[in-house]
């Protein structure tokens, strides 16, 4: 029991690492760009950084929560069935590489198709690195690839201006997701490299559920760089991120485990999810606190006590509801967890338009995303309490 005990611990702590170290250089990105030149250029490359992650969520089509669930349901048909997502997914990166080149300078769409070429390959393989805890690869490649990004965005500050920065962006994207493929080369089945279409179908909840995720989180960093300045852009974004990452944890805690929910009993699995809500009403606060100092020394941004206080409110309902995700899921539910996330995206957009049309700034955007998480929250607990 000691050992198995052990074991989860050491799973845990290492996904968590790996998460931690995604988040921290997707996070650290921007504080160097920042350092190295300024919030101008950092607030424009915004604009392109935005498409991407749109564009993405797309390429995926819940391609990380549906081979999971399948995996863990037949994994005796692994193999064949991960070729045939990898490759049924790949015409949309062809796709929205062909709006880049229409929608941005030729050079830029080169550079895009490259980085989401790349996170294409990375995303394929998420699924794995968690079924198979490679956590320990995953590390080694997020340092890698991170210190190849890191060298010559340092010999070259003199020098970083837009293009550059969309050049070496997307050569450390691609170069990072050629090395998680190669990780994972021996689970292709080439002879089920095929399109299948039902994929989109029987993954379409799963779609929903990342697309309508994305949006609560992100559509005010949308509407901020529509609205704002460059500069205001560049710091509502790593407001958002740092907020995000905070919200993250909860899901690097039990994501090694996804499998072990869809199994056990359900006593077990609120047990679980009790202890989760526990832990974040400490660390979140901590998180918070950490926060401040980061963004007050690193990017003089000196928040008040209400708007940490508005922050709270937008990160700790993931802390709850995380797990009920989960087991609307495993239930058959998606439909629920679909609907509610929908109310939660629009719920946002709304409320985060009109604030930051009231002229409240960057603290009304996160008002309106917090209302949205909180309402969201509301749901789930609903629905809970219903049965």
């Amino acid at each position: 029991m000691k050992s198995k005990t052990i074991n989860r611990i050491g799973f845990i702590s290492n996904n968590a690492l790996r998460q931690t170290f995604v988040s921290a250089f997707g996070m650290a990105t921007p504080f160097l760009v920042i350092s190295f030149s300024s919030k101008v250029v950092w607030g424009s490359f915004v604009s392109l950084w935005l498409f991407t992650l749109f564009a993405t969520q797309v390429i995926n089509w819940g391609n990380k929560e549906y081979v999971l669930r399948q995996f863990s349901l037949a994994p005796n048909k692994m193999k064949s069935r991960y070729s045939e997502i990898l490759f049924s997914r790949l015409p949309l990166v062809f796709i929205f590489a062909g709006i880049a080149f229409f929608w941005y300078p030729i050079t830029y769409g080169f550079w895009l198709f490259l980085w989401l070429f790349g996170r294409y390959l990375y995303h394929s393989v998420e699924a794995l690195i968690v079924y198979d805890k490679k956590f320990n690869s995953a590390i080694a490649i997020e340092l890698g690839s991170f210190v190849a990004f890191l060298l010559p965005l340092y010999f070259f500050q003199q020098r970083i201006e837009l293009p550059f920065l969309i050049l070496l962006f997307s050569l450390y994207q691609l170069a990072r997701g050629v090395a998680y493929f190669l990780l994972f080369y021996k689970y292709l089945a080439f002879p089920n490299f095929r399109i299948d279409f039902l994929y989109f179908k029987s993954a379409l909840p799963f779609f929903l559920l990342s697309i309508l995720g994305f949006l609560a989180s992100k559509v005010d960093v949308y509407l901020v760089n529509h609205v704002s300045n460059r500069v205001m852009t560049s710091e509502y974004q790593i407001i958002n991120s740092l907020l995000v990452f905070i919200m993250s944890v909860s899901a690097f805690i039990y994501a090694p485990f996804t499998k072990n929910i869809y199994r056990n009993n359900q006593n077990v699995v609120l047990k679980t999810q009790k202890t989760l809500a526990l832990i974040g009403l400490v660390l979140v606060p901590v998180a918070l606190v950490l926060m401040h100092f980061v963004l007050f020394y690193f990017v003089n941004i000196n928040g008040s006590f209400l708007f940490y206080a508005v922050a709270f409110f937008y990160v700790y309902p993931s802390y709850v509801y995380g797990i009920d995700v989960v087991l609307l899921f495993k239930s058959h539910q998606e439909k629920k967890v679909v609907l509610y996330l929908t109310v939660g995206a629009f719920a946002n957009s709304l409320l985060s338009a009109l604030f930051l049309y009231l002229g409240y700034g960057i603290t009304g955007a996160l008002v309106g995303s917090a209302a949205a998480q909180v309402f969201v929250l509301i749901l789930f607990r609903y629905h809970y309490f219903e049965k």
